[in-house]
């Protein structure tokens, strides 16, 4: 388990949000939507979802596998190709020069924010970096488009980055198979941090890592968005890195977020039962009970059940579980969640895990 991140000081200047959340996401629904045959299929990976992350926080984006998260930030950064489209709702930045709706820009108007406003940190690096180009090729592809710099100042201004990502400049010159898997998930962090971007998406960039190189991949990021003072959604199942490194914490499950509040308090005080569970799942030191997983799987989000999506799973399921599907309440101060019984007696979740 990652442990410690917490260890690097905070200005409370850094965490106290602005009038405006750097980040606004409004009742936004995107569908995969497939035509075979003569039959239409839709696939609801995100439905209906809204949420805030504020400046200079890390919004923390959990949930088991095909639960929508990568749909839903690919959405938010307005990458998304067809058979994926955005149905209904809203993605605004309010950027320092501006509030952009990411879908009311061009294409001309959206490459232009990407880099030098909002940067993505993708899943595999191997997936991100040419195998038959050198390092420094990524960078002039990636990053010269949105500098103020040529020549041998962009060689500089790209050097420096990199030094400040615990990394030496010569990896320029090598081959992403000459590094190591935590030397090419920097570059990558180094790529999507070098132009200064406002809002940072990271989604799983410690996956495949071992604990060690994980841990210090962790803490360079977190250094990083101290220096820029960026916001970063930060996307990964893994319960323990979230606990350690995020403000706040969403929880995705089937193409909903079902819970949100400061991580501490998600961890404290679950308000859902399936977070109850995903929590009661880590392992904790001296525990030697065996732990119970989770009956069921996900549904299909193709054919979705009525009422809460959780409810052929949930132990705490009542009758208007199976009819009504939850709204996203606020139950403690800052503290919001989609459970009926949650939202009629917070205490029974307790119950759970």
């Amino acid at each position: 388990m990652i442990t410690e991140l917490r260890s690097i000081p905070l200005s409370p200047e850094m965490r106290a949000p602005q009038t405006a959340p750097l980040l606004e996401v409004d009742r936004l629904k995107a569908y995969y939507k497939t035509q075979m045959f003569g039959v239409d299929r839709e696939v609801r990976a995100v439905d209906d979802i809204s949420l805030k992350v504020n400046r200079n926080e890390i919004y923390g984006l959990a949930g088991e596998s095909s639960s929508g998260k990568s749909s839903l930030i690919k959405t938010i950064a307005g990458a998304i190709r067809p058979p994926l489209r955005v149905v209904e709702g809203s993605v605004r930045f309010n950027f320092k020069d501006g509030e952009r709706d990411i879908y009311k820009l061009s294409p001309q108007e959206l490459s232009a924010i990407r880099w030098s406003h909002l940067s993505y940190i993708m899943q595999g690096s191997m997936s991100v970096l040419n195998p038959v180009r050198r390092i420094k090729h990524a960078f002039v592809d990636f990053a010269l488009p949105h500098v103020n710099a040529k020549g041998a100042d962009f060689t500089s201004l790209v050097e420096r980055h990199l030094k400040r990502v615990h990394l030496d400049p010569a990896v320029l010159q090598a081959y992403p198979h000459e590094l190591s898997g935590g030397m090419r998930q920097r570059v990558t962090i180094a790529l999507a941090t070098v132009c200064g971007p406002e809002f940072i998406i990271a989604d799983e960039p410690t996956t495949a890592l071992d604990v060690i190189v994980q841990k210090g991949v962790l803490l360079m990021l977190r250094e990083i968005q101290q220096e820029l003072r960026s916001s970063v959604l930060f996307v990964t199942h893994d319960m323990a890195v979230h606990a350690n490194l995020t403000d706040r914490l969403g929880i995705m499950y089937a193409g909903r977020l079902v819970e949100e509040g400061r991580t501490r308090d998600l961890f404290k005080r679950p308000l859902h039962p399936y977070t109850a569970h995903l929590i009661s799942s880590l392992p904790r030191i001296g525990d030697e009970a065996p732990k119970k997983g989770l009956e069921g799987s996900p549904p299909s989000l193709a054919n979705p059940p009525p009422g809460c999506r959780f409810h052929p799973r949930c132990p705490l399921a009542i009758d208007i579980c199976r009819l009504e599907a939850p709204p996203m309440m606020e139950i403690l101060p800052g503290h919001r969640a989609a459970c009926h019984v949650a939202q009629a007696d917070p205490t029974r979740v307790e119950t759970v895990g």
